[in-house]
């Protein structure tokens, strides 16, 4: 393959360097290119010698040579099971998913456009280890399965008819549980075929259009869409593009005969110009559609999602995760996944196998597509359909929607498993410190392998395959990717799930642990015929199976042995479960520690207990889990950069609402008279008079910038407003068969008709009225032009009192943006979700909300810090009903939520917690309430309590946080706490109180940038607003 590929590609861009490659062009193995510094012992070690007290082992092989038989076991870690769900089955949303663009500003969140620049490829978007049924398996070829690439050489699927002929239904009893009766559904919504360019549309080669069939451009059009996203410049990606795209050439040559044979050559920029274009005008049209319309076109979307979102298990209709068989396109990858850019073929009805009860007509696949490859009857499974995808020879399937019977169960089961764990655990480590020191090799190996996955949240890991991205667990790893370190550590460096880099040192506690780990790099306790120790290579496995001589390579331990030895101690325990467990215990004791981190911090606003305070500390906890799991995600610095530079956007914006508000105070008061008037005794805020009056040096370049863009902004605004209303009358009108009479024809009938409908406008404004707010508008900028030269506010009155509480509290707005940007920065590469959805027990996050919220309650604290006021419609809920009154749906709550049942009676998809101040959607997404519903309630099946628990003692049996510490930056770590306390006994306390440690305030490094856009304001007489969304997210702002 040509290196020009990795850097001087222009394809329709500029020229651009390509990110390095982790990944060689070469076609050859790798086994001897270590990834990580080859292991060694350091000099004057006396864990050096070949002495035989450092490997008496029976497994060992005798002086005569006899050797044992190479160990037998399953390479799937619990993995195997063909009811294990994979949660992305599609590569773009569906139509009927965009249900939020219907709000008036069309633009999408930048960071939500970066994520789909990133995770566009739902192979890439999926969650972690799976457990049972849960939604997270992985589809990178970074997981556990280890098919080969088969399909990579087949030839694709051109043809819409299928040369399969229809297959009969089968009935296949499975040996498992069984879990449904009967289950009757639609099926699989397969992609909307291919739609070829216009003519004047092409793939350019050497400067000349190239006539491609539709095969071939449709293939080129999945790069063309990517031009100007960060997969273009990985080397990588062009490679594995550019070899399936002269594959496709082959089989569906160019019909002008041309020749392409370098990538350099090719240009997609038409290609994209056209497909952009396509997309403004969608997204034009949307956004002149009158506002009823748009309602109307998103209602019609859901009725035809409905139809093959819902089927009946057992007679009751369940809702289906996701019914999209997924889109051809590239496959993108996380990391540096050696697979990036390889193209992901359509599926066809012939490549699908329908699970559906025999005594009901199945579904039919689209007319003219073929038939299916299989109709079975697997009562003991609970997919609904699956095929195998041609990246990585994956299964993906089709299940229930995550609020279904099969999910929340399968939830909650994964973690009362965890939680019966909690019974066991002690004898596992009591008996894991003994085969440490056993004499049989293997039992050695299990116990040192099982002692790193309790104490590091280590994956067991499977061997992979010659064409799968090669990462790694604990039980594959090799030689080369450790090195000791006197007198107690250990280096790890190698790739894990989904091609992200592990790279830590070690602390390792347990001397027996450290001792083998160096005996393992050094040999497999092997003699040769001189009877010396045969010494391992760098790409040696660390921990070997029993020699197979025959072989005469040594194969890594399988993680069913692991897995073997667990479940003598308690059914279906697995290394996974330690992981659900560790994460649990650990999440909930670090959360335990709230209030004595929060009062640790450096500053007095990050020191009071507030909900976004609390926030802070919540997701501190969620993040040290999601680096004990080693749960990381591609950093994006254009991500970082743009919320560097919308918190230095708004930080100047509030600051400008100060200066307006001091130069009132300036212009209308004397501070003599104010100090005189204001006695702090009587007036608290006089105490920060200093502070209220402080001067704040703003860029009268800048301050006249942003001036002049809020003024642009409120005409575009108005006038956007108005164009959309005259669009709604004019739609609304058109129903009612109205539209298009002339005014002086109109009867007064009509007239009443037409006013009816601008009254049920919101906010309707006619041309009069908008044509004087613009000319009040330039009036404003006129005023703000006199102020700007003048230094002085042309207001007529100021309240100081109002204005001083006034700017105080935009302080403290500046500070809460302060913070969000620190959070974001902390977590910008860990994966928080992944923890979350799979790892962390729900019911402790409700749990401590409920907690954080009785507290703030009794603190008189209301939702954004405001005194706390009963909810009107709570009033009322309490009152005694009428004799004979009809029961609404808030009576029916409030009397489920006395009888603590709420979450059990009630309809809604979203979890009942009744909180007064905290706010449960910055915790948990709609998504994640509508999965997690059933954690609502406790033990007893009533609603949860604030003193619910995953374990009791959590703080005595959390893992080390050593990695979180080293990563938590200036932005302070829970895990300077915990490892502070652990060399001692951690005694909890009823608060989960322990010592802490300070860490230094983060400053924002940039200097503040100019405002390119602002709310709009109501005040007549400044631009600043008391309207301010604090509690959004700060990409919502």
């Amino acid at each position: 393959m040509s290196a020009s590929l990795a850097s001087t590609s222009t394809n329709g861009h500029a020229k651009r360097q390509a990110k390095p490659s982790l990944f060689s062009d070469s076609d050859s193995d790798d086994d001897d290119k270590p990834l990580a510094k080859k292991p060694k012992i350091e000099e004057g070690s006396d864990l050096s010698s070949d002495s035989d007290s450092d490997l008496p082992l029976t497994a060992v092989s005798s002086q005569n040579g006899n050797a044992l038989k190479k160990e037998s076991g399953s390479d799937n870690d619990d993995d195997d099971d063909s009811d294990a769900p994979l949660t992305a089955l599609v590569n773009k949303k569906s139509d009927s998913d965009d249900d939020n663009d219907d709000d008036d500003n069309e633009e999408q969140d930048d960071e939500e456009q970066d994520d789909e620049e990133q995770d566009d490829d739902d192979d890439d978007d999926d969650d972690d280890d799976d457990d049972d049924d849960d939604d997270d398996d992985d589809d990178d070829g970074d997981g556990d399965g280890d098919g080969d690439d088969d399909d990579d050489d087949k030839p694709s699927s051109r043809s819409i008819k299928s040369n399969r002929k229809p297959p009969k239904t089968m009935s296949i009893t499975g040996s498992g549980e069984k879990k449904w009766d009967t289950l009757i559904h639609k099926g699989p919504r397969f992609a909307d075929p291919y739609q070829p360019l216009p003519r004047n549309v092409k793939l350019k080669y050497e400067g000349k259009p190239v006539d491609l069939p539709p095969e071939t451009e449709e293939v080129a059009m999945f790069y063309a869409v990517k031009l100007e996203t960060q997969h273009a410049q990985n080397a990588i990606f062009n490679r594995n593009f550019f070899d399936d795209f002269k594959a496709d050439l082959k089989k569906y040559p160019p019909r002008d005969g041309t020749q392409i044979k370098s990538f350099d050559k090719i240009d997609f920029r038409d290609m994209y110009n056209h497909w952009k274009a396509l997309r403004d005008a969608e997204t034009e049209r949307k956004k002149n559609l009158a506002p009823s319309a748009r309602k109307r076109e998103i209602e019609e979307r859901k009725l035809e999602d409905n139809k093959w979102k819902v089927c009946l298990v057992d007679g009751v209709e369940q809702r289906v995760g996701n019914v999209n068989v997924e889109p051809p396109g590239l496959f993108l990858g996380r990391g540096a996944h050696p697979k990036a850019g390889k193209v992901k073929r359509r599926i066809f009805p012939g490549d699908i196998t329908i699970n559906h009860s025999a005594d009901h007509a199945a579904p039919q696949p689209p007319a003219g597509m073929g038939h299916w490859a299989e109709v079975v009857e697997k009562k003991d499974v609970t997919w609904l359909a699956y095929w195998k995808e041609n990246i990585n020879s994956q299964y993906k399937y089709v299940f229930l929607d995550a609020t279904s019977n099969f999910k929340t169960n399968s939830d909650r089961e994964k973690f009362e498993k965890a939680r019966k764990l909690d019974t066991v655990v002690k004898q596992i480590r009591r008996d894991v410190n003994k085969n440490l020191k056993s004499k049989v090799r293997h039992e050695r190996q299990i116990a040192t392998i099982v002692w790193l996955i309790d104490n590091f949240s280590l994956r067991a890991g499977n061997e992979k395959g010659e064409d799968e991205a090669e990462t790694y667990g604990v039980c594959s790893l090799r030689c080369e990717h450790a090195q000791i370190k006197m007198p107690d550590t250990i280096h790890l460096e190698f790739l894990g799930k989904d091609s992200m880099k592990f790279e830590e040192d070690l602390k390792i506690t347990n001397p027996d642990v450290f001792k083998n780990m160096a005996m393992f790099l050094k040999s497999n306790g092997i003699k040769d015929q001189s009877g010396n120790f045969i010494r391992k290579k760098p790409s040696d496995p660390i921990f070997c199976a029993p020699f197979d001589s025959a072989n005469g390579k040594m194969q890594p331990l399988q993680p069913n042995s692991v897995n073997q030895f667990l479940a003598k101690y308690m059914k279906g325990l697995s290394a996974k479960v330690f992981r659900t467990y560790n994460a649990s215990v650990t999440f909930q004791g670090l959360l335990e520690q709230t209030e004595e981190w929060i009062k640790s911090r450096p500053t007095a606003a990050e020191r009071e207990i507030n909900p976004t305070n609390l926030r802070l500390a919540y997701n501190e906890a969620n993040r040290q889990v999601a680096i004990l799991c080693n749960h990381q995600k591609t950093a994006n610095p254009m991500l970082l950069n743009r919320n560097l530079e919308r918190t230095q956007d708004k930080i100047f914006q509030i600051r400008y609402e100060i200066l307006k508000e001091q130069q009132k105070i300036l212009t209308l008061h004397k501070i003599g008279e104010l100090k005189k008037d204001y006695k702090p005794k009587e007036f608290p805020f006089m105490k920060q008079f200093d502070k209220i009056m402080q001067k704040q040096d703003l860029d009268p370049e800048k301050v006249k910038q942003y001036e002049q863009q809020y003024i642009t902004d409120k005409k575009t605004k108005l006038e956007s407003t108005f164009k959309r209303q005259q669009s709604e009358l004019q739609y609304q009108l058109e129903q009612k068969g109205l539209a298009g009479e002339e005014s002086k024809k109109k009867s007064k009938k009509i007239k009443d008709v037409e006013e009816q409908v601008r009254s049920s406008i919101k906010g309707f404004k006619d041309k009069k009225q908008v044509d004087e707010e613009l000319k009040a508008l330039n009036e404003t900028a006129k005023r703000l032009e006199k102020e700007r030269k003048t230094n002085k506010s042309q207001a007529t009155s100021c309240n100081f009192a109002t204005s001083a509480k006034k700017i105080l509290s935009k302080y403290e707005m500046i500070k809460k943006q302060e913070a969000e940007l620190v959070n974001k920065n902390n977590t910008s590469d860990v994966a928080l979700s992944t923890s979350k959805l799979n790892y962390i027990d729900p019911r402790i996050t409700l749990a401590w909300l409920k907690e954080w919220d009785n507290r703030l309650a009794d603190m008189g604290q209301g939702k954004g810090g405001s005194k706390l006021k009963v909810k009107k419609e709570e009033q009322e809920d309490v009152k005694p009903a009428k004799k004979g009154a009809k029961k609404t749906k808030a009576t029916e709550k409030s009397a489920a939520a006395k009888a603590g049942i709420a979450n059990s009676t009630g309809d809604s998809e979203k979890m009942e917690l009744g909180l007064q101040v905290m706010n449960i959607s910055q915790f948990f997404a709609n998504a994640l309430q509508k999965k997690f519903k059933w954690a609502a309630s406790g033990d007893d099946g009533r609603d949860i309590t604030p003193s619910w628990v995953f374990v009791k003692d959590a703080q005595s049996k959390m893992r080390k946080l050593d990695s979180a510490e080293r990563k938590g930056g200036d932005g302070g770590s829970m895990a300077a706490m915990t490892d502070a306390a652990d060399s001692k006994e951690v005694k909890p306390k009823a608060n989960g109180v322990l010592k802490k440690q300070t860490a230094a305030d983060q400053k924002l490094s940039k200097p503040i940038k100019a405002v390119d856009k602002t709310e709009e304001s109501d005040d007549s007489h400044s631009l600043s607003s008391d309207s301010d969304d604090d509690d959004k997210p700060l990409a919502a702002s």
